[in-house]
């Protein structure tokens, strides 16, 4: 009988175990009177925890570790003789084999293990049924009183005094909590200002001259709302949008083109996500269905086969996580990499660390243990493709064929000649192999472990590459996603979160202080009912989530700070009436970002200035009050593309190959080398460079990209002197510069430093600013030539070290 703790708060205080069947008794009695003897007299010395020694990968202590096996495989196929190695080596049929190694066992003992292998391999040494210590002593019905577990209500918003004409409702809630606080208002933001605010919060990049005056002029002194909606459509329709707000989404999902971890093994096919949650955004998806697809996309009805692709695709959220590949039980990398899912997949779209609730009832929010496990049911019985190589990752894992589908390929067909040479290489490589094969059972030369592992790695390495077109040369379509399993596994509630401790069997299921029941159709993993909770109107947190996270990007701060955490260790709603509110206009609005973004965008707080007030600044000196626009510094992307902008060597468009096919596949530091990632050189917009774990591109590290270990709603801003030291030192900075000063020099001569302004700053130069720059060229009157340019390009590199080229006003 299955015992499911979803439904039940209170453990149950014991669970009996007992040998269901005489025959399993007899099984038992066997192994420990002819094979438990033997294990422990040949093999525990070297293949043992008790003994600290775990050869090959191989333990033969318990009976999880003796079916796992080591780095060739299982030892033990339950009724299988041929398919288990332990059977082989205790044989010596194969020299590669031989165990124990100091002399061949008797017949005797070896028709026993024979035996006992085909009696199906029962082992006692297992722990009985771990019974959890206590129940759980959460309160679900209290737990829903919490302010974020209540479903959002339309709030009117509140009446002000004196109130200016057009307010809209976010000004109302804002206004009126201001006034409560005896804050005043700022002005709005000049014309200019709000252009580059503009481009910069939704292209992520700086306007053109021609666009700034254009629009400048435009919008005029008293910011011409219509004229300012008109640009925010521009802006909307741009594809720069979505490469901007896919990179939020990147952080989110914790995007990234390696596993990281213990051993940093390649994705070769990360990049496919990554241009799905570009276009997503630019396609302006609503984000309910963006939900589904990347938690179920492969479940979900599709009208044509590119469409269901492309859903596959989506699922890659579940798959670029960071994963232990070096892992040696299967089952703990299983478990780990299902706790990755469920957090990721929590924080993601509901702002919820249900992740804390793996070893005990979470500390803080009424999330109890067994929730947790009923979400690991879940995503344990879906397949994760992420696809490495075998001789680099113990825990390698296959990809998903999509060719055919109507995906672009994202790698040229092969020529003959050049697929020939594939061909070559493939053979060449598994001939060598084959040699260290030959040399290791012969004996007749020492192999080392290094050169095995070289010989294995470029043998899969070359195998891959291969794999990767088909007879013709022509590329094959290779997707990381999720599917489910098969055959379901079980999922127990594991005390204290360790394996070796399974307690009851725990039914797939959601968190039960958010909204209805579970209810998941027979032979199904749940996968798609998860999905379509998380994305229905009447889960209290996931709009709430989304509009906060919008909120942040567009401001540099959310109404509730802590955007990943909307629990009891978060901070609370600055404006909660104001939350509730977005959170109804998402649903309202068909889940439409792109029009929540312009809802916000067209209020007179979002056109603030950013001037300082003494007397509000005492009182408000975070601005969680909204009494004027807070400058913040531009992200790593966006200042190297606006370098790349500003010099007009900005490459639009994504790559036409995936960057990283330059290194290969493999672990970096291994047959993937740091420099040689480095050395990757691209005038792409930052969204398309590499993203290895541990190995970010230099600008980006710097300037506080976040590392993709974990979900990431907010970055932190740093200020350090490096980043400084970059800007005045790099050759990247040096070489934009250059390529700024030709532009500026191009120019009538009185033209140049207003030019230069405008195209750094958005703005014309104020009269002190022309003073400096005219004695600075003054000094270089006599200078002619290659001097002169020198001096031009001194001068931009000067502006695109300041402040503020780096800062949002």
């Amino acid at each position: 009988m299955k015992l499911s703790l979803h439904t039940a708060v209170l453990f149950f205080p014991f669970v009996a175990v007992g040998l269901a069947h005489s025959e399993e008794a007899e099984g038992i009695e066997f192994f420990e009177e002819k094979i438990r003897p033997v294990l422990v007299k040949h093999c525990y010395e070297c293949h043992s925890v008790e003994e600290g020694k775990s050869k090959g990968g191989l333990r033969v202590d318990s009976m999880r570790a003796l079916r796992q096996g080591g780095d060739n495989g299982p030892s033990v196929v339950p009724g299988d003789l041929e398919a288990s190695l332990l059977i082989t080596a205790v044989q010596y049929h194969d020299s590669d084999y031989e165990m124990p190694p100091d002399g061949k066992l008797p017949d005797e003992v070896i028709r026993d293990f024979e035996r006992w292998v085909a009696m199906g391999a029962p082992d006692p040494r297992v722990r009985e049924t771990a019974t959890p210590e206590e129940g759980s002593e959460i309160d679900l019905e209290a737990g829903r009183e919490f302010w974020s577990y209540r479903s959002p209500k339309r709030v009117s918003p509140p009446a002000i005094e004196n109130p200016e004409p057009n307010l809209s409702p976010i000004d109302r809630f804002v206004i009126a909590k201001r006034d409560e606080e005896g804050l005043v208002s700022v002005a709005s933001a000049r014309p200019e200002t709000l252009v580059r605010r503009l481009y910069f919060v939704l292209c992520g990049l700086p306007p053109s001259v021609d666009d700034v005056m254009k629009w400048a002029k435009a919008l005029g002194p008293d910011l011409d709302q219509e004229v300012l909606a008109e640009l925010i459509d521009t802006l909307l329709a741009s594809p720069r949008f979505g490469e901007r707000w896919g990179q939020h989404w990147l952080d989110v999902a914790r995007y990234a083109d390696s596993t990281g971890g213990d051993s940093n093994n390649i994705y070769p096919n990360a990049w496919r996500y990554r241009d799905y949650v570009i276009d997503a955004f630019n396609e302006d998806k609503p984000f309910d269905r963006f939900v589904r697809e990347q938690l179920a996309g492969d479940l979900l009805p599709a009208s044509s086969e590119k469409e269901w692709a492309k859903n596959v695709v989506a699922t890659g959220f579940l798959a670029v996580g960071q994963k232990l590949v070096g892992e040696v039980d299967d089952e703990k990398f299983q478990y780990e990499l299902v706790d990755e899912q469920i957090d990721a997949t929590t924080r993601a779209f509901l702002g919820t660390t249900a992740a804390c609730a793996r070893c005990h009832d979470h500390k803080s929010d009424p999330i109890p243990q067994s929730d947790y496990y009923a979400m690991a049911a879940i995503f344990r019985n879906s397949q994760t493709h992420y696809g490495l190589l075998d001789a680099q990752a113990r825990q390698s894992s296959t990809l998903l064929n999509l060719t055919g589908k109507g995906l672009p390929s994202g790698r040229p067909a092969l020529s003959p000649e050049a697929f020939a040479q594939l061909v070559a290489e493939r053979d060449e490589a598994r001939a060598a192999m084959d040699e260290v094969r030959r040399m290791i059972r012969s004996k007749d030369e020492d192999v080392s472990r290094a050169k095995l592992r070289r010989s294995r790695t470029k043998e899969d390495r070359t195998a891959a590459a291969l794999e990767a077109y088909d007879e013709n040369g022509n590329p094959l379509t290779w997707v990381m996603g999720v599917e489910d399993r098969e055959e379901p596994v079980e999922t127990h509630l594991l005390v204290r979160g360790e394996i070796d401790k399974p307690g009851p069997v725990v039914e797939p299921g959601f968190l039960q202080v958010i909204g209805r029941p579970a209810v998941i159709g027979e032979n199904h993993s749940g996968r798609l009912e998860l999905a379509d909770w998380i994305a229905s109107p009447e889960n209290p947190l996931t709009a709430r989530v989304l509009a906060n996270r919008i909120w942040h990007w567009l401001f540099g701060q959310g109404l509730v700070r802590t955007v990943d955490n909307f629990g009891a260790s978060g901070e609370l709603p600055s404006h909660p009436g104001l939350l509730d509110y977005l959170a109804v206009r998402v649903v309202e609005k068909e889940w439409s970002v792109k029009q929540v973004i312009r809802e916000i965008l067209l209020t007179q707080t979002w056109q603030q200035a950013s001037t300082y007030h003494s007397e509000n600044f005492e009182r408000d000196p975070d601005n969680r009050l909204l009494w004027r626009m807070s400058p913040r510094r531009l992200e790593g992307e966006a200042i190297r593309d606006a370098f790349l902008t500003v010099s007009g060597n900005l490459e639009v468009g994504k790559p036409n190959v995936p960057l990283l096919d330059a290194v290969g596949e493999g672990t970096v530091g291994q047959n993937v080398v740091e420099p040689e990632i480095r050395a990757i050189k691209s005038n792409l917009r930052s969204v398309y460079l590499p993203r290895v774990r541990n190995v970010l591109p230099e600008v980006l590290s710097l300037f506080d990209a976040p590392d993709p270990s974990g979900v990431t709603g907010a970055r932190e801003t740093t200020t350090v002197p490096l980043q400084a030291l970059y800007t005045l030192n790099n050759a990247f900075a040096r070489e934009q510069a250059a390529a700024f000063a030709l532009q500026v020099g191009a120019r009538p001569r009185g033209e140049q430093i207003s030019f230069a302004y405008l195209k750094a700053f958005a703005r014309f130069p104020k009269d002190r600013e022309q003073q400096i720059a005219r004695t600075f060229f003054g000094r270089f009157a006599s200078l002619e030539g290659d001097e002169v340019t020198d001096a031009l390009t001194a001068y931009c590199h000067a502006l695109l070290c300041s402040a503020e080229f780096q800062v949002l006003d």
